[in-house]
């Protein structure tokens, strides 16, 4: 591959990822509904993506067979509702630990890779599955009151346990996304910046009947916050960050890929004076490592346990 590309394509995603990591502080500087903020992304992503598309010829006739685009709108309603979930989060837990949770979508992917295709789940992705959701426990810091009021009839003598609702959506919005992302593997033959048109006008439709019009940004930096969102951390971001995973390989595009859940930990701090405790940091070097050792494969020296998976 061309050296000139690979180094076009690692500035493409490290921008691209430093973008991701900004995405919450948006979506809580904007102080929006939550349907409304994913609802104005989608809008202005439509016109950014649509009007990319259109000049770069990506919209062709054959892409709308039913099969084909019953798949990409199956992708678009997990990735609008991914959206959902994971600004959801936002409400209950800081966003930079929300996105070191969603960070775990790989090994969700890897896991649900193995369902679909009944192959034997190696004893090391069970370990490394096991560590990262120890991570995850670390990092929302539940206490014993807390765990006994969530499986309690009153919940009410304890407190809320808002850290295990957040660390929850920003799990399922993983969930979501995985399932996005082996759809949209359906689909490899479709250009991407396609695929990811079709997806944001399927949030278009979605998305309008929630959409709260008496409650609109009524002030210059709100409206600023939403462009951002749709302008740059939608449009802009997707056609650069599709752009450079074709020109990198997957070893690199992995590694670079932990810029995002870090520029988050960075960014809640400077913008929020976010405090990660002791334990919290220890998590979430607990998850990304991980998240590093199911992309890059990493196996134990000893022969390890593997587990037949069946789906009945």
């Amino acid at each position: 591959m061309n050296r000139s590309a690979i180094r076009v394509g690692t500035i493409e995603l490290v921008i691209a990822m430093i973008l991701s990591g900004t995405i919450g502080y948006f979506v809580i500087s904007s102080e929006q509904p939550l349907y409304n903020v994913v609802f104005f992304r989608c809008v202005i992503g439509v016109i950014v993506l649509g009007g990319y598309a259109y000049f770069s010829g990506v919209v062709r006739r054959e892409f709308f067979f039913f099969g084909t685009l019953s798949l990409i709108i199956l992708g678009g309603i997990t990735l609008v509702l991914n959206w959902i979930l994971l600004f959801a989060s936002f409400n209950y837990i800081p966003f930079s630990i929300a996105t070191v949770a969603y960070h775990m979508q790989p090994l969700f992917l890897v896991l649900m890779g193995a369902l679909v295709s009944r192959e034997k789940l190696a004893g090391s992705l069970l370990f490394w599955l096991a560590l990262a959701f120890i991570g995850l426990f670390l990092i929302v810091e539940l206490d014993v009151e807390e765990l006994s009021a969530l499986f309690s009839s009153s919940r009410h003598s304890a407190g809320d346990p808002s850290a295990l609702v957040g660390l929850l959506l920003a799990l399922g919005a993983a969930l979501l996304y995985t399932v996005t992302t082996l759809l949209t593997k359906k689909v490899s033959q479709v250009p991407s910046t396609f695929v990811a048109l079709v997806q944001v006008v399927i949030g278009v439709l979605m998305l309008l009947p929630f959409m709260d019009a008496s409650n609109l940004p009524t002030q210059t930096n709100q409206w600023i916050d939403i462009l951002v969102l749709g302008v740059v951390l939608t449009g802009f971001m997707y056609i650069i960050m599709y752009d450079s995973f074709q020109k990198l390989p997957t070893s690199l595009i992995a590694i670079l890929s932990f810029v995002y859940p870090v520029t988050a930990l960075i960014v809640d701090y400077l913008a929020f004076s976010t405090q990660i405790s002791l334990w919290q940091g220890l998590g979430v070097l607990l998850v990304l490592l991980a998240v590093c050792a199911v992309k890059f494969d990493w196996q134990f020296p000893f022969k390890t346990y593997s587990a037949k998976i069946t789906l009945k």
